[in-house]
C-alpha cells in the first residue's frame, strides 16, 4: 500500500488518499469515504530524482505517491528501463565512475580523435574549398592585422626570387606557393602560413634578419606547414573543439558559427609543437637542397624570443618547442642529410 494525494477529475480538491492491490487491479481508498474503489491505470509517470510520480486513472484522476515510495513495487514493473536508471543514479560510487570514464573519453577524444579526424579531413578537402579557406583567412588577417608592406622594390624582388627558387625544390606535392609580404602591426616579427599556399613575411621579420639564409629558412618552414597541411588540420581541429564544448554544453550551433565566423582563421595559425617540430624538419631538407645553412632561421628565432622577453626553454604547457630544442633537432636532421648524402656520393 502507498500513502499519498488524490486528485479528482475536474475538480481542485484535494485528497488524501492510499492506493493499494496490483497493476491489473488497483484499490483506491479515499480518507474518509468507507468504500474503496477500483482505479483503471492508465499512465504512470517516469521516474525522476526529487519529483513525485503520477498514476493517472481512466477517470482523469490524478494519484501522486509521495517521494521515495516504492511505486514501481507496487506495479510489479521493477525492470523498466527508466526503473533501473534511477536506480543506478543512486548509487554515488557508479556514477562517480561514469563521471571518470566520460572525463577519460572526452580527453581522449581531444587529444587522439580530434587530430586524427582533422588529418583525414585535410586530406580530402577539395582544393577550391582550400583556396576559399585561403582567401578568407587572408582578408581576415588584412583587415584585423597587417598593413602593405613599406619594404624597397628591390628588396621585395629579391625576396620573391628566394621565394620563388624554394617553392621550386619544394615540388608540386599540394595547392601552388605564394608569398605576400606585410607589416606586421600587433605580431610584429612573424611568418605565416595559410591553408591554401599563401605564405606572409612581414617586414619587421627581415629587418630583424641577419642574413638572407635566415629569411629562407623561416619561408622554408612556413612552405613545410603548406606541405603538411597544418593550417588546414589546424582549423579542423578548432571545428571539432568548438562541436564538443557545443555537445557538452548544449548549444552546438551557435557556438560552431561563431569559431567559424571569429576564431578559425587566427587560430589556424597557431600550430600544435607537433606541427612547428615536422615543419622544422621539413625545412632543414628544404634548405639542404637549395644549398643553404639549415640552422640559420634558429639564431633569428632566438632574436625574436629574446625581444619579446622570452625564454628559449620548452615549458611544460608549451605549443612551440623552445628554440634551444628546435636548435638540437635541426642539427641533428641536418647530420643526418649530410650523412646520407655522403654515403650516396660514395
Amino acid at each position: 500500500m502507498i500513502k499519498g494525494r488524490y486528485f479528482p477529475a475536474g475538480s481542485a480538491r484535494v485528497v488524501a488518499a492510499s492506493l493499494s492491490g496490483t497493476r491489473d487491479r488497483l484499490v483506491l481508498h479515499l480518507e474518509n469515504e468507507p468504500d474503496a474503489a477500483d482505479a483503471k491505470l492508465t499512465s504512470v509517470s517516469d521516474p525522476i530524482a526529487g519529483v513525485p510520480r503520477k498514476l493517472t486513472f481512466a477517470d482523469g484522476g490524478v494519484f501522486e505517491a509521495p517521494l521515495g515510495a516504492d511505486v514501481d513495487g507496487l506495479l510489479k514493473t521493477g525492470g523498466t528501463f527508466f526503473a533501473r536508471l534511477t536506480r543506478l543514479e543512486a548509487n554515488l560510487g557508479l556514477v562517480a565512475a561514469v563521471a571518470v570514464v566520460t572525463i577519460g573519453l572526452v580527453f581522449a577524444a581531444y587529444r587522439f580523435g580530434i587530430p586524427l579526424l582533422a588529418s583525414g579531413a585535410a586530406a580530402i578537402t577539395p582544393a577550391p574549398v582550400v583556396a576559399a579557406m585561403d582567401r578568407g583567412t587572408l582578408e581576415t588577417v588584412d583587415r584585423a592585422v597587417f598593413s602593405p608592406s613599406q619594404l624597397n622594390a628591390g628588396r621585395r624582388r629579391k625576396l620573391q626570387a628566394m621565394f620563388e627558387e624554394l617553392s621550386q625544390l619544394a615540388g608540386d606535392d599540394g595547392p601552388a606557393l605564394r608569398l605576400e609580404l606585410r607589416q606586421g602591426g600587433m605580431i610584429g616579427p612573424n611568418a605565416l602560413a595559410l591553408p591554401g599556399g599563401t605564405i606572409i613575411v612581414t617586414d619587421e621579420l627581415v629587418g630583424l634578419a641577419a642574413s638572407d639564409d635566415e629569411i629562407a629558412g623561416v619561408m622554408a618552414h612556413e612552405i613545410g606547414h603548406v606541405r603538411e597541411r597544418h593550417s588546414l588540420q589546424q582549423i579542423y581541429r578548432v571545428l571539432g573543439i568548438g562541436f564538443m564544448v557545443g555537445l557538452v554544453g548544449g548549444d552546438a550551433s551557435q557556438l560552431v558559427d561563431d569559431v567559424v565566423t571569429q576564431a578559425s582563421a587566427l587560430q589556424a595559425l597557431v600550430y600544435s609543437r607537433e606541427f612547428e617540430t615536422h615543419a622544422d624538419l621539413y625545412s632543414v631538407g628544404l634548405m639542404v637542397k637549395a644549398g643553404r645553412d639549415p640552422l640559420a632561421f634558429v639564431g633569428l628565432l632566438d632574436r625574436i624570443v629574446r625581444d619579446a622577453g622570452g625564454s628559449g626553454e620548452t615549458g611544460w604547457l608549451a605549443t612551440h618547442p623552445g628554440t634551444k630544442d628546435r636548435r638540437e633537432a635541426v642539427r641533428k636532421r641536418a647530420e643526418a642529410l649530410d650523412g646520407a648524402g655522403e654515403t650516396a656520393q660514395e
